[in-house]
């Protein structure tokens, strides 16, 4: 039709007329109407002889078709060559007869218990021991992490023990079923029947044998309640973080953080921590862990030794300033040195040695800093960024104001240092004078005779300054 969909109307019209043609010009031969009554009737003679020889052949049709029993005519659908197959015997045709599938049943509790504890007489006892070999047998005991502080290694030789007498146990219950089997086939009055019963028995008896004694027995329940298998390892992590946090020596606060993440006892934790700096070498990365805790102490040591030289350099500065002026005052209440330090900072000088103290910042800037540090700590950039920018004093020092809080923990690093420095040279000097104030009252400067004039030395001469220093400095004190 697709190769033909671009032909004509009157190309269509030809193609139809061409048989028909032919046929009507009667060029093949003459056909009249008694040669086509001739041939309708021919087949309908042909249709009555089909239609009576179905009627003849066919027993049954949609008319009179019955599922159920014999209908009015007599016919049914079991109904086949003259016999009614309806009520023979059924064939179960070529279908193979399969065995009943046997399911998996699914563990039941108390029905283990009721076969293991049916002693009833002998095989019920024997049940039992076999219940119980096998189940240590396979038994591979709880889960012991290092982290539990377990003494893993003799509870495993324990439970390796344990196993071996399980299967020498279940060994032993195999012989004594061999010898009862053969038994049974002896003859029921020989003297040889009697006697493997009665060495099956004796085997029986020794059942109860293939277990712990009582000292292993108390020795593994006394290594499972040293551990603590309710430490997960979430727990341990909480742990040992605060233990870098501050150290093993500050017990209060590590038993503080751990109840507040984890929610153990009190006691509990008390008792890991003894056990812990106990049997620390039971855990597999116990040198990592110990090495943090000790990063974590020389951390705290050195935030205390910038503490104490930043508050050496306070009192020194407060003493210089409100020494002479507190020093008589008996009646009233000292203020406080944060109140002192409000009026006082500004005052403070800095040796800053023969670095200087740089180009970026001031000598008044530093000070600040130092103050800060005393009342927020090290390492509270962010605190004291906050209290430059409130400092009326700075309101015009935008450079000193517009510092991150990066920039504010290098310069407090910087001045740390310097105030180490400072602090090592005051003391170095004090022991220096205390050394030659203790010399020249040991060896005091002898008498010169009349008419001779003593040389100086260098130990006298040094003395005198040391004590005329030292009156001096008593005297400003006072």
């Amino acid at each position: 039709a697709e190769q033909h969909s671009s032909l004509e109307k009157d190309e269509l019209m030809k193609m139809v007329r061409f048989g028909a043609d032919q046929i009507l010009s009667g060029h093949g031969g003459t056909y009249t109407d008694e040669d086509i009554d001739a041939l309708i009737a021919r087949g309908e003679e042909k249709t009555s002889e089909i239609q009576a020889k179905l009627e003849t052949d066919v027993k049954h049709n949609l008319a009179n078709f019955s599922l159920l029993a014999e209908d009015d005519n007599g016919r049914d659908t079991f109904s086949f060559g003259g016999k009614n197959y309806r009520e023979s015997e059924k064939s179960v045709g070529n279908f193979i007869n399969l065995p009943q599938r046997q399911r998996k049943r699914n563990y039941d509790v108390n029905e283990y218990f009721r076969e293991t504890m049916n002693t009833g007489g002998p095989t019920g006892g024997m049940k039992a021991h076999a219940a119980d070999a096998a189940s240590k047998k396979r038994k591979k005991g709880p889960a012991l992490h290092d982290f539990q502080l377990f003494d893993r290694e003799r509870l495993n030789a324990i439970a390796e023990k344990e196993r071996q007498l399980a299967a020498q146990k279940e060994e032993q219950i195999k012989t004594i079923s061999n010898l009862r089997n053969q038994a049974h086939q002896m003859p029921s009055d020989s003297a040889a029947r009697q006697a493997t019963l009665a060495q099956a028995a004796e085997m029986e008896e020794n059942l109860a044998s293939f277990v712990l004694t009582e000292n292993e027995q108390e020795d593994k329940a006394r290594l499972q309640a040293e551990g603590f298998p309710d430490w997960s390892r979430k727990d341990f992590k909480s742990f040992c973080s605060s233990l870098e946090r501050h150290g093993r020596y500050n017990f209060k606060a590590i038993a503080k953080d751990v109840i507040e993440e984890t929610g153990k006892d009190l006691k509990d934790i008390t008792r890991y921590f003894v056990a812990f700096w106990t049997n620390y070498r039971r855990i597999q990365d116990w040198k990592k862990i110990i090495e943090k805790v000790e990063r974590g102490e020389r951390k705290i040591l050195r935030l205390r030794q910038i503490r104490d030289s930043i508050q050496e350099k306070i009192e020194r500065h407060l003493e210089d300033t409100f020494g002479p002026q507190f020093a008589n005052k008996k009646d009233g209440k000292i203020p406080d040195a944060n109140e002192l330090l409000e009026y006082s900072w500004p005052k403070m000088k800095i040796n800053y040695g023969s670095s200087g103290k740089g180009r970026a910042y001031q000598e008044d800037e530093d000070a600040f800093l130092i103050c800060m540090m005393y009342r927020h700590g090290y390492g509270a950039a962010e605190r004291i960024r906050m209290e430059i920018r409130r400092a009326w004093q700075f309101r015009l020092d935008w450079y000193f104001k517009s510092r991150s809080a990066q920039d504010i923990q290098k310069r407090c690093d910087a001045l740390v240092k310097v105030v180490e420095r400072e602090n090592e040279e005051i003391r170095k000097k004090e022991q220096e004078e205390a050394e030659a104030r203790e010399a020249a009252d040991a060896n005091p400067v002898a008498a010169p005779e009349s008419g001779s004039t003593p040389e100086p030395t260098t130990a006298g001469a040094t003395g005198t300054v040391a004590v005329a220093e030292s009156v001096a400095m008593d005297t400003s004190a006072n």
